[in-house]
């Protein structure tokens, strides 16, 4: 299916005042127009602030030549050349691996087990599956190239031994076969099979080699092509000759070695290659037996790559132009608005702060960039796929079509791969079409993540005005750690923080302990252990095990990060829940009607909550609205408890029991419960709520939580005149007036912001 759709990318998406960044841009049409807004409230609705980008001065409009631009998707890995010169003088060449096949048939295309080929001067071998899933090899002959079709059916997720045989005198290919029983009651016998080739093979060894792909050189693609990846898992790939009854070894990849990079490397450790689109590693192969999980310590039990004809990390797409950022950019969300006379698109970026600037606001609003690419270009509303659970009746915007006619813009951390399995990493190398301004979440017909966070952009521009505060994202955090977070006195989240790093996690701790203040005002915060590699900065890692709530789980095995070792999962599993730093830990989830929040007696009572609630009555409930579920607590929602480590001096300000509560379309987590497995839902368990929690530190710092992804909606309800907006700005400037502890040698100030104009 195709689409004339114009979309982009800027790279890096995190950007430094000063610095350059690449727009790249698909457009079907002759040409295009760019402008560069800094980014405000994005959603139109008649009860919402008015959509408030600006253009940025220092960036004129521009028109630019329009060129279609696709990506080659699905995983492999690329041998530049396998090092035989003699292999005309040969007798035999031998190709050997093991394989699992996780869709051998169904998935539409070819899938290349291995190819060295060059088919312009018609030399090499290819073995390969065809549509129907028939084992194919092609071998190049002096003028034609001979196919030959094997009768080996593969069972899918049946582990294989393949050795092809080559032969130059005569000539002639031969398949020798040992599958592995899938479970004690099989047996299984093994297989040979040969067949005769017209013509003498042409080989050569100085073409590249790939392994789960073909092996045509990359470039820009003009047009959409099918996938040719291979759906499965690979182990201990060799390839030998043999001459006058001696073998020699050529190749003996082993992918236990280099985990955590994308390197390909032998069995002595030599680098002989790469992998392509983020395959995924630290799989289990076919020898692993359960004795241990944890492929740091088993080796002999994660030779394997799981390769995905879905996969993707980066689209390689050429750069349509370029940006210089002016080195008094303010930080912030922006966008390239590129209009190619019948299609448009709002390409975001972030620019960093000043690292070199002494003097800094006292609030910086965190950007959950590392939520964004999770989600990235989620398809859970496509009911063609395995995982999904679109509403009867719920419609999507032209984003989530645009998707729909682009898979090679690949996938998100919430989608299974087409074979069935679950992601592993998600990349930001690509047009993240779900992260714009205007996109409407299918699920809530409303904004989330990204065009709702903008809200709290104009939140802070109303009250500490536009030079009042940095925007800093979660990548930045990752890289720069404490020494970024000590310039501030107060940090702000936005609605979904939910996928910090463990360094991240430090740092947080390291901020609150130095006495700084925190509003989390968000839900389903701090919960997947995420891992993020400074060296690739575009990729995350995420590894879903047997518990949150989550739409796949991955099989026992594969639950270890490859970029790192440590344990995925939870936070919670590891101890590190979020109760302990921010207050409150996700528990529940509904896609119904939301709830308000009825105020404690507790909390006004108390010397300093009581001044949060200055203009709030006594008997008001917070947040029995909103342009997200018509409430202020609603989609994923936290709560406190003392016995997950909520800090034993926080005050419960608020709780959504004491406004009605959320009805039974919102469920516990599953990590709520235990047998027997009963009162789960909103009516029946006191577990299912939101609370609103404050707490101090002995070093004068402060928490805020509000327990509900769904509070920014509130906020913004009738232009942040609101209840919810008030009480949330009483803490902020409550939170800013007390000065806390600042870096030594930064000044609190409200610096210059870059003109910018209506």
């Amino acid at each position: 299916m195709e689409c004339s759709d114009i979309v982009g990318y800027v790279d890096p998406l995190n950007v430094s005042p000063g610095a350059k960044a690449a727009v790249k841009v698909s457009c079907s049409r002759d040409t295009f127009t760019s402008k560069v807004f800094r980014l405000g409230s994005g959603y139109s609705h008649p009860d919402a602030p008015p959509v408030s980008h600006k253009v940025v001065d220092a960036f004129p409009q521009q028109t630019h030549r329009g060129t279609p631009q696709f990506s080659r998707i699905g995983s492999s890995v690329r041998i530049d050349s396998w090092n035989e010169p003699d292999l005309d003088e040969v007798d035999i060449l031998y190709i050997s691996f093991s394989c699992q096949p996780t869709l051998p048939s169904g998935s539409g295309h070819e899938q290349y087990l291995f190819s060295s080929f060059d088919d312009i001067n018609l030399i090499g071998f290819q073995g390969l599956l065809a549509e129907d899933g028939s084992l194919l090899v092609r071998v190049a002959g002096p003028t034609e190239l001979q196919e030959v079709r094997f009768s080996l059916e593969f069972v899918r997720h049946q582990w294989y031994k393949l050795m092809f045989s080559i032969e130059f005198d005569p000539p002639n290919v031969r398949l020798q076969s040992w599958a592995k029983g899938r479970d004690i009651g099989e047996l299984v016998q093994p297989a040979q099979e040969e067949h005769r080739l017209n013509h003498e093979p042409r080989i050569s060894s100085a073409l590249p080699m790939a392994i789960a792909s073909d092996s045509r050189p990359d470039k820009p693609l003009t047009k959409s092509e099918k996938s040719v990846s291979f759906n499965g898992k690979i182990e201990r790939f060799l390839i030998e000759t043999q001459l006058d009854g001696t073998v020699s070894t050529i190749l003996a990849l082993d992918f236990s070695h280099g985990i955590p990079t994308d390197e390909i490397r032998d069995v002595d450790g030599k680098l002989c290659g790469k992998t392509i689109n983020g395959p995924s590693r630290a799989v289990t192969s076919g020898h692993w037996n359960g004795s241990k999980s944890d492929w740091t310590t088993y080796k002999e039990g994660y030779r394997a790559i799981h390769f995905h004809d879905d996969d993707l990390d980066d689209v390689n797409w050429e750069t349509s132009f370029e940006l210089d950022m002016p080195k008094d950019l303010r930080s912030g969300c922006y966008a390239v608005f590129v209009d190619d006379g019948q299609t448009t698109d709002w390409i975001p970026f972030f620019v960093k702060p000043d690292p070199r600037a002494v003097k800094v606001p006292p609030v910086a609003l965190i950007i959950p960039t590392f939520t964004y690419t999770a989600y990235a270009n989620e398809h859970l509303f496509d009911e063609n796929r395995d995982v999904h659970f679109m509403a009867e009746g719920t419609e999507i915007d032209k984003y989530s079509k645009t998707m729909m006619k682009r898979p090679d813009l690949g996938i998100s951390l919430y989608d299974s791969h087409n074979d069935g399995s679950g992601t592993c990493y998600s990349s930001v190398k690509r047009p993240i079409l779900n992260m714009r301004p205007d996109y409407c979440m299918w699920l809530f017909d409303g904004p989330r993540e990204f065009p709702a966070d903008l809200w709290f952009v104009d939140f802070l521009q109303r009250e500490l005005g536009p030079e009042g505060f940095d925007v800093i994202t979660d990548h930045q955090i990752s890289e720069s750690g404490s020494q970024l977070l000590a310039r501030y006195q107060v940090l702000m989240s936005c609605s979904h923080p939910e996928y910090p790093t463990f360094s991240m996690l430090d740092t947080y701790t390291n901020f609150l302990k130095d006495g700084g203040r925190f509003m989390y005002l968000g839900g389903n915060g701090y919960y997947w252990v995420t891992t993020h590699d400074p060296d690739r900065p575009h990729r995350i890692e995420v590894r879903r095990g047997e518990a949150g709530c989550r739409t796949f789980g991955l099989p026992p095995g594969n639950w270890h990060h490859s970029m790192t070792g440590e344990l995925g999962g939870l936070w919670r599993s590891r101890g590190r829940l979020p109760n302990k730093l921010f207050g409150v830990g996700s528990c529940a989830m509904g896609v119904g009607k939301g709830s308000g929040y009825g105020i404690t007696k507790e909390a006004r009572e108390h010397p300093r909550v009581s001044r949060f609630l200055l203009g709030l009555e006594a008997d008001e409930i917070i947040g029995d609205f909103g342009l997200v579920q018509g409430a202020a607590s609603g989609d994923e929602i936290d709560r406190l408890d003392f016995d997950l480590g909520t800090p034993h001096n926080a005050v419960m300000v608020a709780t959504t029991k004491l406004a009605g509560g959320h009805s039974d379309e919102y469920m516990l987590f599953n990590e709520e419960t235990l047998y027997p497995m009963i009162n789960t839902t909103g009516r029946t368990s006191d577990k299912v709520r939101s609370d609103i929690v404050f707490f101090e530190t002995p070093s004068g710092g402060a928490v805020f939580s509000v327990g509900s992804i769904n509070w920014v909606g509130a906020l913004a309800w009738k232009a942040f005149n609101n209840n919810v907006a008030k009480l949330t700005a009483n803490v902020l400037h409550d939170f800013v007036r007390d000065p806390g502890m600042i870096s030594e040698g930064v000044q609190q100030y409200r610096p210059s912001a870059h003109k910018t104009t209506e």
